[in-house]
């Protein structure tokens, strides 16, 4: 009996093997991608800075990722090289000026505020000197597709723009417009370079942020100003005013290069606005009830300003490796950010999560498809960008060089920031998928991927359309299709805190299965068309 027992307990263990199937399409396990969180986010790297010591040194460890996985390099094809060397051009504010000038029928009064008291500014890399009226644009805020215009009706053509920071119902999570808009306006989806780029496109010369709060003052990185904290690492953002300051642009790249943005501080906002017929904190409130009266021009007031900037050119690179496919005229790429903010007052801005994490799931992704030795449908390109952090310079880059047409791009997928949560989100399990309005088969691909989990998370599927919050922008300003992931804003992030140790692996290993079964479904035709 105990024989037959054996024997039978061995078929069923040579039946198990024999069909047992592996999994053809496997994800990255912790393990893969772990250590290179690690290593990046380490003193090593010296927080990974464009164009510094770290940033070089972060660049060298991905290329030779990518060549020990057996990508084939297209950085320098030329050279047979995985860099993308190109410059930017880095400038900062020398000298500024802003005059209110008031006019009373023939005669005016001028107002001169103080630079680095009053205000605070930042520009594009060449010198302005101008004079112009003023608009009121309430937030600044244009999403007509959700039924939110600032713009709507408003003439800003060689105009200085008026807006105020935030966005309608920010303070009030009871309000009206919270219940409308909090999720769309929130999360830094409407930043200020956002505002900045919509008052541009809007035809305006100049943005100037006004604010009624105390507490909300524009110059929190100015010298003369700064409330030093007594540890670095309590501090929310870097001490350094260059952060602040700084600018940077890609030479010749006159069609993004940012219009004058001025920030007031209270009293200045008060000065400005007295005599408008504008309470700037009557207007939240009744914002916030979405009661606001219609915009106008501000009549009887101009502005003249001037802007002088310092610049110099800087040398950075992105490093790509490619998987060829059997179809090499197309193409899907899966990039992330490797720059974080460096050193700042010789504090190490780790950048673990930001973006660390995206780079180590790239790279494990690009590994576990390289290593199979099964040749994709199509190429699959393994980005790893540089300048993120000053201004999506390196994606930008890349898709003003590449040499194939945007049609022959599929899909870019986008990691930045994949390893940790925010703090409302105590069981973890909150991921933020974009997508552009037309390319719902991604986001059904996307909750398709997602059900199967253990513990599925809960999708935030947002639509990208207007926002510019990382490196997926640079594509699709080209109409390319993207799905950009990301965990979570948390009250790490740009600190020193933002470290390997505070990682979530089990997090990023869930979503790395999402990204991994998206791509598949892809690469496999699965588009919903």
């Amino acid at each position: 009996m105990m024989r037959n027992r054996m024997l039978f307990a061995a078929l069923l263990m040579l039946q198990a093997t024999l069909f047992a199937q592996p999994d053809p399409n496997p994800s990255p396990a912790v393990k893969d991608f772990a250590g290179t969180l690690s290593f990046l986010a380490s003193g090593w790297m010296e927080g990974r800075e464009a164009g510094t010591r770290g940033g070089f040194m972060a660049a060298d460890y991905i290329a030779s990722m990518m060549q020990l996985n057996g990508l084939v390099s297209f950085g320098n094809q030329k050279q047979h090289s995985y860099f993308q060397d190109f410059e930017v051009l880095k400038y900062k504010t020398g000298k500024a000026a802003l005059a209110i000038i008031q006019r009373n029928g023939p005669s005016h009064s001028a107002l001169q505020l103080v630079y680095g008291i009053d205000f605070d500014v930042s520009s594009g890399p060449r010198n302005v000197d101008a004079e112009a009226p003023l608009v009121f644009a309430g937030y600044g805020i244009s999403a007509a597709g959700n039924g939110y215009d600032d713009y709507k009706g408003l003439n800003v053509k060689g105009k200085i723009v008026i807006v105020l920071d935030g966005f309608p119902g920010d303070a009030d999570t009871n309000s009206i417009a919270w219940r409308k808009f909090g999720k769309l306006f929130g999360a830094g989806k409407f930043s200020p370079e956002t505002k900045l780029r919509l008052a541009k496109k809007h035809g305006a010369i100049a943005l100037l942020q006004v604010t009624n709060d105390a507490d909300a003052g524009p110059f929190q990185h100015s010298l003369s100003n700064q409330v030093l904290l007594s540890s670095a690492m309590n501090s929310d953002k870097p001490a350094e005013p260059d952060y602040g300051n700084t600018s940077y642009i890609l030479p010749h790249d006159t069609a993004n290069a940012a219009i004058p943005y001025f920030r007031l501080g209270k009293s200045a906002s008060e000065q400005l606005m007295d005599g408008t017929g504008i309470n700037l904190a009557v207007y939240r409130k009744n914002a916030a009830r979405l009661s606001a009266p219609s915009l106008f021009p501000v009549r009887d007031k101009v502005i003249k300003f001037s802007v002088t900037v310092k610049t110099e050119s800087l040398l950075v690179r992105n490093v790509l490796g490619i998987l060829p496919g059997k179809d090499s005229t197309k193409t899907i790429i899966i990039g992330a950010h490797y720059d974080h903010l460096g050193m700042r007052d010789n504090v190490i801005y780790y950048g673990s999560d930001d973006n660390a994490s995206g780079v180590a799931g790239m790279l494990a992704l690009a590994a576990n498809r390289a290593q199979r030795g099964i040749k994709p449908p199509c190429n699959i390109l393994f980005a790893s960008w540089t300048a993120e952090e000053k201004g999506l310079l390196g994606s930008a880059y890349f898709v003003q060089q590449m040499d194939t047409h945007p049609e022959n791009i599929l899909l870019y997928i986008n990691l930045d920031m994949i390893s940790r949560s925010v703090a409302s989100d105590t069981a973890r399990r909150q991921l933020s998928i974009g997508t552009r309005t037309e390319d719902g088969f991604l986001r059904e691909m996307a909750r398709k991927r997602n059900t199967p989990l253990s513990r599925p998370f809960e999708l935030d599927l947002w639509d990208v359309t207007g926002h510019s919050g990382s490196d997926y922008a640079s594509f699709t300003e080209r109409n390319i299709p993207i799905m950009t992931y990301n965990s979570g804003l948390h009250d790490d992030y740009h600190t020193p805190r933002d470290i390997a140790a505070n990682a979530d692996p089990e997090k990023m290993k869930d979503i790395l299965k999402v990204v991994n079964g998206c791509l598949q479904d892809f690469l496999e035709g699965k588009r919903g068309k």
